[in-house]
C-alpha cells in the first residue's frame, strides 16, 4: 500500500444538470472493454450498462461498440445482442484488423485501429464515451486532435483504473511488456478526451501527480448506477441509514484478491482469533482473483483453507453470485460487510452496500471517502492496517454498527447524467457539431478562425540519401501529391548521380526541387541546417528513401496543419504481405524497450516547433536522430508526435533496416539519450542499461543450425525427453507442427465450435482440411513475432457440455529459430497426416469391438498387458465442464477411444521394431479405459473414492484428504460430503490436485478433496461418514472415528 504524495483537490460536477430535459434526443457509442452481460461484473462494466440502458430508454439512439470482438465470458455474442436489443441498444462486436502489426504492443493496437477504422466508417455519432482503460480510443482521440475526423464528435472519457495506477498502489512492477505501451494510450486518452468525468477527485489527482495533462473540461461526478434494476431480495426488517445494527456475522466483499485487501482482512481475524474476541460466523462473498505474490504465488482458495484452520469460527466460501445474488446474500439477514482495499478509484461495493443500506467497514483509501457523508467516515473507515481493522471490528462486534449515509442521492445522480446528455442533445440541435463540442470543451473551434489562421499550408521535404536503392520510387511517389518544396540531400559521393537524376524529374514533373551538397558532413548537419532554413510552414524530414509516401499524405498534413501546428506528426506505413507499421507516439519507454513506437523515419516538423525544441544532433547515426529529437522535444517541451491511423507511406525494405539499425548501439544510445541526460547519476546509469533486445544479446540463428540446414529453414527446439505420441490419452484436440513451414496443426474432432487464442487474442480459424467432425486447422507463425517473445497459444473444441483444451508455447529465439512447450506431446507434421490417412480403421477400435475382440486373448496376455499400460496426464490438457446428457456423453466417449487409436497408430513411424496387431498392450493403449475396465471385470457404479490408509496416520490431524471419480467420465468433478451425526456439515469438489494419490493410477492425483476438521469433529471418540453426494456412496475408510488424537477407519 503506497502513501500518497500529493493533496486530493476538488474539480467541478454536473450538478447543476440534474433534472434538464428535452426532447431532443442524441446518436451515442459507448465503446468499451467491458460491459455486463458479456462480462460477468466490475466496475466499468456496470457503469457503461446502466448508462446505455438509461440513455436508451431516455429515448436517445445508444450503440454499444464491445472491444473485445466476441470474446464473451458467458452465453453467447447472439445472446447479448438479443439482450441489448431488448432495451433499445444495439450491441457491436468489434472485428479486431486482420493486418500483422509491426509495433510495440501488437495485440492492443489490433483493436485500437480497428476501433477507429469502425467509428470512421459509421453513421456520425454525437458522443462517444470510453474508458481510458487499456486505451482503445487513442488512433481515434489522435484523428480528432489532428483535424482528420471526429470534428463533430464529443469525446467523453471515463477515467477507470489506468494500469500505472494499478501498479503504483499494489507496490508491483508492470509484469507484461505489452502494457508498457497500453499504459501510455491509456494517458493520451486522458490527455485528448474532449472530456473527462472521473468518478473520483483521488483518481485524478494522482493522474496529475505522475505527469497526465487533464484537460480543462474535468469533472467529477459519482458513476451512473440505476439500481431499479438489481433485484434484491432484502429479507431483513426495514433498514435505513443511521440505524445500529447488532450482530455477529462478517461477510467480505469483493474480489478475492490482494488489491481487494484479502491478505490484511485475514490477519485481522488472525488478530480477532488471538484475543477471543471472535465473530460466528465469516463469510467470503466474491470471485477468486489471481495467486497472492506475498503469499508464494498461493491459490487464494488455498491460502484461505489454510488461514482457516487456526479460526473456531464458522467460514463459508460464496464464490459463485452475480451482483443481485450476492446483494441478496448480505440482505438476507444482518451481518457487517467488509471492504478493505488497498487502493480503489470509486468502489462499486461501497456504492452497492450504501445503496441497500448495509453496514459496512472499508479502508481510507483512493476515493472511496469520497462516496461517504463525513459524519459517517470515522464510523466505517479506517486505515488499511490489519490492527486497525481488528480494532475496529472487535468494536463493531460488541458494540454494533451504525449503516452510513451516502455523500450523494443516487437518485438526483441520475437526474444528473440524464439532464446532462439532454442539454448535449439541444446544444447539437441549435449549433453544428464543432462548436458543440468548442463550448462544452472551453477550446477555439476550428470553424471559428479567421481566414488567416487557415491560410493554404506550404511544405516542404528535406530527404538525405543513405543508398541509391529506392530513391526513384521516391520520386515518383512525391509527383503523385506533390508538397510545395524539395531539397534532397547529398552526403555520400556515390548516390551524387541518383540524386541528380531525382532531382531533374521532379523538376521536370513541375516541383520545386533542389540538388543540396553535404558531403563530407554527419546527416545531422545536414538535415539541421535544411530544416532551420526553410521558409515554410513545415518540413517533412526523411532519413533516407526507404519510405516512401502513399498519395494523400501531403494532403492529410495541411488539414492537420490547418487546425493545429502544435504537434509532430507522423503516419502508419504499409508493408508487403499484409503487414502494417503502427507507430504509437512519443512514448520513450516503448521506444527505447520496443524500438518501433515511434516508427518510420519520416516525421513532419512544424516550423513553431523547429524554433522552439532546436537542431538535430550533429550524428551520422541513420536511426536514431530523428527518434532522439521527438523524444527531445517531448521531454522538455511537452509536444506530442501524432500519429494518422491510415497507411499514408509504405516501403519494401523497412522491416529489414529497421532489424539492422535498431540493433545499432549508438542508435540505441541515442534513443535513449532523454532519460540519459539527467542531473541524477543513478537515473543516468539506469538509463544505459540495455532495455531493448540488441544484436549483442541474441544467439544467432546460425548457431542452431547443423550442417545440414538451409540458412533461411525454420528451427524448431522440442522437448528431446518427451515423446511426440500419445500414451494411453483419449483427446479429442492434438496439436503438432510442421516444422519446415513454421506451422502449427491443431487436429479437432468432434462437433463444436473451434477456437484459436494466443496470447488472449483469438485468431481467425480456416479448416483446410475436414472428413465429417475430424478438422485440421494450420496456424502459420507470423513473421512479424518480435525474438526473445513468449506466445501462449489455446486452441480449443467447445460442445454444449464440454470443453477440450490444448496449450503450448511458443518462444522466438532467433530469425526462423523457435522452442515449443506443452504439456502434451507435439506431434509432426506425418504423425498429424497419418491421422487422416487411418480415419476408415478406427471403427475397428469402437467400444462394440472391443467388447468382442477379448474372447481371443488369453489370461496370460491380460495380465502382462495390464502390468505394461502406461498413463500420462498433464494439468494443462483437458479442461471440461460437467456433463449432464447421458447420450452426449456416449458420442464423445465413442470419438475419443477412435482419436486413441489413430494416434497410437501413428507413433509406429518412430518405432523401429514391428508390433503384432492384436498384441495386448497395444490393444489397452488403442482401447483407453473401456477396455480395461471391461477386463478388470468391474461391474456396478464407476463412481469410486477412498482415504489411502496412509491418510490416516497424522497425530491431531488438521484435514483429511481423498480422491473420488467417476471412471465413465473423467471430465466430471464429484461432491464429497462429510455427516456428523446423519448432518451433513460440509462439502467439497473433489477436483484438487494431490500428487501422492497418483502412485497406483496417475490420474487419481487430480481428483482429490480436502476437508477441515473442526474441533466438533475432533471430539474423542467422535463418528464421521465420508460419501459421494451423487449416488450416496460411503467412501472406502470413509467411516472414521477420532480416537487419542488419531483417525480411525471403523
Amino acid at each position: 500500500m503506497q502513501v500518497d504524495k500529493f493533496t486530493v483537490e476538488a474539480f467541478p460536477d454536473l450538478n447543476e444538470y440534474a433534472g434538464y430535459e428535452s426532447d431532443n434526443k442524441l446518436r451515442v457509442c459507448i465503446a468499451t472493454e467491458e460491459i455486463l452481460g458479456p462480462v460477468r461484473n466490475g466496475g466499468i462494466a456496470s457503469t457503461y450498462y446502466h448508462l446505455a440502458k438509461g440513455l436508451a430508454a431516455h429515448g436517445h439512439d445508444v450503440h454499444v461498440l464491445y472491444l473485445k470482438g466476441q470474446n464473451v465470458e458467458n452465453e453467447t455474442p447472439e445472446h447479448w445482442v438479443e439482450h441489448f436489443s431488448s432495451f433499445g441498444v444495439t450491441l457491436h462486436y468489434l472485428a479486431h484488423t486482420t493486418e500483422i502489426v509491426i509495433g510495440p504492443s501488437q495485440g492492443w493496437q489490433r483493436r485500437y485501429s480497428a476501433a477507429y477504422r469502425w467509428l470512421v466508417e459509421q453513421e456520425r455519432f454525437n458522443v462517444v464515451h470510453s474508458s481510458e482503460w487499456r486505451g482503445g480510443l487513442i488512433y481515434a482521440l489522435m484523428a480528432k486532435k489532428l483535424g482528420l475526423a471526429f470534428q463533430d464528435t464529443l469525446f467523453i472519457i471515463k477515467t477507470s483504473s489506468p494500469h500505472l495506477w494499478n501498479r503504483h498502489y499494489q507496490m508491483q512492477t508492470i509484469a507484461k511488456r505489452e502494457l508498457l505501451p497500453a499504459s501510455f494510450a491509456e494517458q493520451k486518452c486522458v490527455e485528448l478526451g474532449d472530456m473527462i468525468i472521473g468518478g473520483s477527485a483521488h483518481l485524478l489527482c494522482f493522474m496529475r501527480y505522475v505527469g497526465y495533462k487533464l484537460p480543462r473540461a474535468t469533472y467529477v461526478q459519482p458513476n451512473i448506477l440505476d439500481f431499479s434494476e438489481v433485484l434484491v431480495n432484502d429479507q431483513r426488517d426495514n433498514r435505513k441509514p443511521g440505524d445500529l445494527i447488532h450482530t455477529q456475522e462478517l461477510t467480505f466483499f469483493g474480489r478475492l484478491e490482494m488489491r481487494k485487501g484479502i491478505e490484511l482482512f485475514c490477519a485481522a481475524l488472525d488478530l480477532l482469533q488471538r484475543s477471543g474476541k471472535t465473530p460466528n460466523r465469516v463469510n467470503f462473498l466474491g470471485k477468486y482473483g489471481e495467486a497472492l505474490p506475498n503469499q508464494n504465488n498461493e491459490k487464494v482458495a488455498d491460502y484461505l483453507e489454510r488461514k482457516a484452520l487456526n479460526w473456531s469460527f464458522e467460514v463459508n466460501y460464496i464464490t459463485d453470485c452475480n451482483q443481485p445474488e450476492a446483494l441478496s446474500f448480505l440482505c438476507s439477514r444482518d451481518m457487517i460487510a467488509v471492504m478493505p482495499s488497498l487502493i480503489e478509484n470509486s468502489t462499486m461495493a461501497v456504492y452497492e452496500t450504501l445503496e441497500n443500506n448495509i453496514p459496512f467497514i472499508a479502508t481510507r483509501v483512493g476515493g472511496t471517502p469520497e462516496l461517504i457523508a463525513e459524519k459517517d467516515q470515522d464510523d466505517c473507515l479506517i486505515a488499511p492496517y490489519a490492527y486497525d481493522l481488528a480494532k475496529r471490528l472487535q468494536k463493531v462486534l460488541e458494540n454494533g454498527h451504525t449503516v452510513a449515509h451516502s455523500s450523494f442521492d443516487n437518485q438526483r445522480n441520475l437526474q444528473v447524467w440524464y439532464g446532462f446528455h439532454a442539454y448535449i442533445a439541444d446544444l447539437f440541435s441549435q449549433l453544428e457539431g464543432s462548436e458543440v463540442v468548442s463550448k462544452v470543451t472551453g477550446q477555439l473551434s476550428s470553424d471559428s478562425k479567421s481566414k488567416s489562421e487557415i491560410a493554404e499550408i506550404k511544405l516542404e521535404v528535406v530527404v538525405v540519401l543513405r543508398d541509391v536503392e529506392g530513391v526513384t520510387a521516391f520520386a515518383e511517389a512525391l509527383a503523385l501529391d506533390p508538397p510545395d518544396s524539395v531539397k534532397i540531400l547529398i552526403i555520400d559521393p556515390m548516390t551524387e548521380e541518383t540524386a541528380l537524376q531525382a532531382c531533374n524529374y521532379l523538376q521536370g514533373a513541375g516541383l520545386d526541387s533542389h540538388l543540396v551538397d553535404f558531403i563530407g558532413f554527419p546527416a545531422g548537419v545536414a538535415l539541421n541546417r535544411s530544416l532551420s532554413e526553410s521558409t515554410l510552414d513545415a518540413c517533412i524530414l526523411c532519413d533516407g528513401t526507404a519510405s516512401r509516401f502513399i498519395a494523400g499524405f501531403c494532403s492529410e498534413l495541411r488539414k492537420a496543419l490547418r487546425l493545429n501546428q502544435e504537434n509532430l506528426i507522423t503516419s502508419f506505413l504499409s508493408l508487403p504481405d499484409n503487414k502494417v507499421v503502427m507507430p504509437m507516439g512519443s512514448d520513450i519507454v516503448s521506444e527505447i524497450t520496443f524500438g518501433n513506437s515511434i516508427g518510420t523515419n519520416v516525421v513532419c516538423i512544424p516550423r513553431s516547433i523547429s524554433r522552439r525544441v532546436g537542431s538535430l544532433l550533429p550524428y551520422d547515426i541513420r536511426y536514431g536522430l530523428l527518434q532522439e529529437y521527438i523524444l527531445r522535444a517531448n521531454k522538455e517541451f511537452g509536444l506530442e508526435l501524432m500519429v494518422i491511423p491510415e497507411c499514408h507511406l509504405e516501403s519494401d525494405t523497412y522491416l529489414e533496416e529497421l532489424e539492422e539499425y535498431q540493433s545499432n548501439a549508438n542508435s540505441a544510445y541515442l534513443r535513449s539519450m532523454p532519460l540519459i541526460e539527467n542531473d541524477n547519476l543513478a537515473y543516468r546509469k539506469l538509463a544505459l542499461l540495455p532495455t531493448s533486445v540488441t544484436s549483442a544479446s541474441k544467439v544467432k540463428a546460425a548457431l542452431y543450425r547443423d550442417k545440414h540446414r538451409l540458412e533461411d529453414e525454420p528451427v524448431w527446439l522440442v522437448h528431446a525427453d518427451r515423446p511426440r505420441k500419445m500414451k494411453n490419452r483419449n483427446p479429442r484436440v492434438v496439436v503438432g507442427l510442421d516444422e519446415r513451414n513454421s506451422h502449427l496443426l491443431c487436429v479437432a474432432n468432434g462437433q463444436g465450435k473451434r477456437q484459436l487464442i494466443v496470447n488472449g487474442e483469438p485468431q481467425p480459424i480456416s479448416l483446410e482440411q475436414h472428413d465429417n467432425e475430424l478438422t485440421l486447422h494450420r496456424f502459420p507463425i507470423p513473421d512479424s513475432w518480435e525474438e526473445g517473445e513468449r506466445f501462449n497459444i489455446k486452441f480449443l473444441l467447445e460442445d454444449q457440455a464440454v470443453s477440450y483444451t490444448r496449450f503450448i508455447r511458443v518462444i522466438k529465439l532467433s530469425k526462423n529459430v523457435f522452442a515449443a512447450i506443452s504439456g502434451s506431446p507435439i506431434l509432426n507434421d506425418l504423425a498429424i497426416e497419418d491421422i487422416f490417412k487411418q480415419k476408415s480403421n478406427w471403427q475397428f477400435f469402437s467400444k462394440t469391438e472391443l467388447s468382442t475382440s477379448t474372447d481371443d486373448i488369453s489370461i496370460e496376455e491380460m495380465g502382462n498387458g495390464i502390468q505394461g499400460v502406461e498413463y500420462l496426464i498433464q494439468e494443462e490438457e483437458i479442461k471440461a465442464e460437467h456433463v449432464t446428457n447421458s447420450s452426449a456423453l456416449e458420442e464423445s466417449s465413442e470419438s475419443e477411444h477412435d482419436l486413441a487409436q489413430m494416434i497410437y497408430e501413428q507413433n509406429k513411424v518412430h518405432e523401429n521394431e514391428a508390433k503384432p496387431l492384436f498384441r495386448f498392450q497395444a490393444l489397452v493403449q488403442k482401447s483407453g479405459t473401456t477396455l480395461q475396465r471391461l477386463i478388470r471385470g468391474y461391474t456396478g457404479s464407476p463412481i469410486k473414492g477412498s482415504i489411502p490408509p496412509r491418510e490416516l496416520f497424522s497425530i491431531d490431524p488438521r484435514f483429511i484428504e481423498g480422491w473420488a471419480w467417476d471412471r465413465s467420465n473423467i471430465t466430471r468433478n464429484l461432491v464429497v460430503v462429510l455427516e456428523l451425526n446423519g448432518i451433513i456439515i460440509a462439502e467439497a469438489t473433489a477436483n484438487r490436485y494431490v500428487e501422492r494419490f497418483g502412485t497406483r493410477n496417475p490420474k487419481l492425483s487430480w481428483y482429490g478433496f480436502r476437508f477441515s476438521l473442526t474441533p466438533e469433529i475432533k471430539k474423542e471418540n467422535s463418528e464421521f461418514i465420508i460419501r459421494v453426494k451423487e449416488n450416496g456412496l460411503i467412501i472406502r475408510n470413509g467411516r472414521l472415528r477420532y480416537l487419542k488424537q488419531m483417525l480411525v477407519a471403523i
